[in-house]
């Protein structure tokens, strides 16, 4: 079966493909039998047999007369398309199913198999052959990503022969599914509250008790509670599975902030599916996914957002519920942070507001509605954003920053943003740490003159010697993997 044709990607990322030339041709055996056709009928002209010739005109027709089969019947096929489940952990399987009906222009149903090219991208395993028999079981595949993003799997091309397989032609099924695989966390070392520098003027921790046992209680299990929450001591005295309940007065928050703005991830693109992004980012995300795996686990209320107060990403959707951005509840807890988790499988690097990509000096509105000289179409720009966040949700719990070679600008951005935060750490991702620990992003000056703690660290560090290096109060660039 003839491959369609791969051009560059386009601007999301996609593969840019050519459309398929559907024009009835000739399969090799409808080759074969107009080569032997012809071979027929010189010998049928030399030796002046008309039985010859009769099967000379045979062959010869043959292949015609199915050809122009196909033109007149013009065959119809619907391809559709399942992945199971549509949202996967990196390193996790999904397994992809096609279904092919066939129907002719009259509607009739027409059975037989149906040789399928499906585009899968590289890093799913590449395109795949498949044999579908049209109204009957469907063909299976498995992909199993190693990278999180969102991967486009289509379009199909399917080539329908008529049933003498003389000739052949090539339908396209245009339609595109997409799988979003979530980073897979990392576990994180345990370290003492006082390294994320928590502030004793924050009111969520003061005249409040800690998290222990005595503020503990358990319910029923309920569908969809998470096995780590189960007591089993109260589970065997009630004679059922119940699940602890902690004092929500006794729960720790922390607002995690990953800053989405490209102009702070310069390092060489990569695609992240059909998300444009670099290694550099690709740390961040994973690194923020298990920071909230690990918080959430153990009591804390994550407030998870971007450099604007925009609550990152829930769940799979490629678009969240209808609710707007900015009133979206921020807050992470045990209970949602898979649904968390699993939106991060969708998060790229964009531009501010205040930016557009094409032209960052035009006064044009972007598609979530920001302006490109006054940041959103009201004027206010991203530290205004912020600002307008924190003060919302009262968030003046510490604050850890997520971000990659961050100007000094940006950071007193952030830090005008987040002033109404007692304290603050960093993890800044950078392309060029330079030559001791001391050099870094201009941000990270700013930010210690502020008295934050930061860690510098490069992309080949791993995510659990970052986390235990915070508070340690020196910069550092992370030990290597």
């Amino acid at each position: 079966m003839s491959r369609r044709p791969e051009g560059e990607r386009t601007a999301d990322g996609e593969r840019a493909e050519q459309p398929v030339d559907s024009r009835a041709r000739f399969t090799g055996r409808g080759w074969a039998f107009l080569g032997a056709g012809a071979l027929c009928l010189l010998l049928a002209t030399w030796l002046g047999r008309k039985d010859v010739l009769a099967l000379a005109l045979f062959l010869g027709a043959a292949p015609l007369f199915a050809a122009l089969s196909l033109y007149v019947v013009k065959p119809r096929v619907l391809l559709k398309r399942g992945v199971a489940p549509p949202l996967v952990t990196a390193g996790d399987s999904a397994v992809v199913r096609l279904r092919v009906r066939h129907r002719s222009r009259r509607g009739g149903s027409v059975s037989g198999a149906v040789a399928v090219h499906e585009t899968v991208p590289e890093p799913l395993g590449g395109d795949r052959e498949l044999s579908v028999e049209t109204g009957g079981e469907p063909a299976a595949y498995t992909v199993r990503p190693r990278r999180r993003g969102v991967y486009a799997l289509g379009p199909a091309t399917v080539r329908v022969a008529d049933p003498f397989g003389l000739a052949a032609e090539l339908l396209d099924a245009s339609e595109r599914t997409s799988l979003h695989v979530a980073p897979d966390p990392v576990e994180l070392p345990e370290i003492s509250a006082h390294r994320l520098r928590e502030s004793g003027t924050d009111p969520s921790r003061t005249a409040q008790p800690q998290p222990g046992p005595d503020n503990v209680t358990t319910r029923e299990y309920r569908h969809g509670d998470p096995m780590r929450r189960v007591h089993w001591a109260a589970s065997a005295k009630h004679g059922q599975l119940m699940v602890r309940q902690e004092d929500p007065r006794s729960t720790r928050r922390l607002t995690l902030l990953l800053d989405r703005d490209e102009a702070s991830w310069p390092g060489e693109r990569l695609w992240a599916g059909v998300l444009p992004s670099t290694v550099e980012f690709e740390w961040a995300v994973s690194f923020t996914a298990a920071v909230l795996e690990h918080l959430t686990q153990r009591e804390t209320a994550v407030h998870a957002l971007d450099a604007s107060g925009d609550p990152l990403p829930r769940g799979g959707a490629d678009d969240d519920d209808a609710a707007p951005a900015r009133t979206r509840a921020a807050a992470v807890t045990d209970d949602g942070a898979e649904d968390a988790r699993h939106g991060l499988a969708r998060v790229r690097p964009e531009p501010a507001p205040g930016r557009t990509r094409d032209d960052p000096t035009a006064d044009d509105r972007t598609a979530d509605g920001r302006t490109a000289t006054g940041g959103t179409a009201d004027g206010r720009t991203a530290e205004d954003m912020l600002a307008d966040r924190f003060e919302r949700d009262g968030l003046v719990h510490p604050v850890l920053l997520v971000s990659g070679d961050l100007s000094a600008a940006a950071a007193e951005r952030v830090l005008r943003g987040t002033q109404r935060a007692a304290t603050g750490s960093a993890v800044l991702v950078t392309t060029s740490p330079g030559r001791g620990a001391d050099r870094g992003p201009d941000g990270a000056g700013v930010l210690e003159a502020a008295g934050w703690s930061v860690v510098v660290v490069t992309a080949s560090a791993a995510p659990e010697d970052a986390w235990a290096q915070l508070g340690s109060g020196s910069r550092t660039t992370g030990a290597r993997r």
